[in-house]
């Protein structure tokens, strides 16, 4: 049995992004964003998370692993980055 569950977040265009994609995993898993034991600097550089998407680019998409996800970040049709976690607990 895949005990896999699929969650998109569309991040606020006032957010960075890391802390978009640390709402996103927490959500996926129910928990409260403060109380969540995963520290996403542990993983990704934020800095280089951040810049990826701040220029608009319509091309890019991004895969990692962390806390028990797939994280997928694309680019919607105006260059705004679109979060898709797939949970494995």
């Amino acid at each position: 049995m895949d005990d896999t569950h699929a969650f998109f977040y569309e991040p606020d265009e006032d957010e960075m992004l890391s802390t978009e994609v640390v709402t996103a995993i927490a959500e996926a898993h129910d928990e409260d964003v403060i109380e969540q034991k995963w520290i996403i600097s542990d993983d990704i550089n934020t800095d280089a998370l951040d810049g990826l998407f701040d220029k608009g680019n319509l091309k890019t998409t991004l895969q990692f692993e962390a806390d028990t996800t797939t994280v997928t970040i694309t680019a919607d049709e105006k260059g705004h980055p679109i979060i898709r976690i797939e949970s494995h607990r």
